[in-house]
């Protein structure tokens, strides 16, 4: 926590960006879209630990730490859906 938040302090608004604190030549191409979202969002992706996690998170409103960091980064990284939607 506090590393994220000098690291905040130090970068500002870059952590935002789209390529993060490092400036890309090109734009990333985000191949996911609103199916895909839904998908994960209803907990219906077919990958058991992630539709786990949002089922959880849909019946109680509550999901842990690491069930958050692993169904953000399934969202990203396997659905290649842009998280700032």
């Amino acid at each position: 926590r506090d590393y994220f938040h000098f690291y905040a302090f130090k970068h500002g608004n870059a952590i935002f960006r789209e390529s993060g604190v490092v400036p890309r030549r090109r734009k990333v191409a985000w191949r996911g879209g609103n199916e895909e979202f839904q998908l994960w969002a209803e907990g219906r992706t077919g990958y058991p630990l992630v539709d786990a996690c949002m089922r959880e998170l849909k019946a109680t409103g509550w999901m842990s730490n690491r069930g958050r960091q692993n169904v953000a980064s399934f969202l990203v990284l396997d659905l290649d859906v842009d998280w700032r939607r």
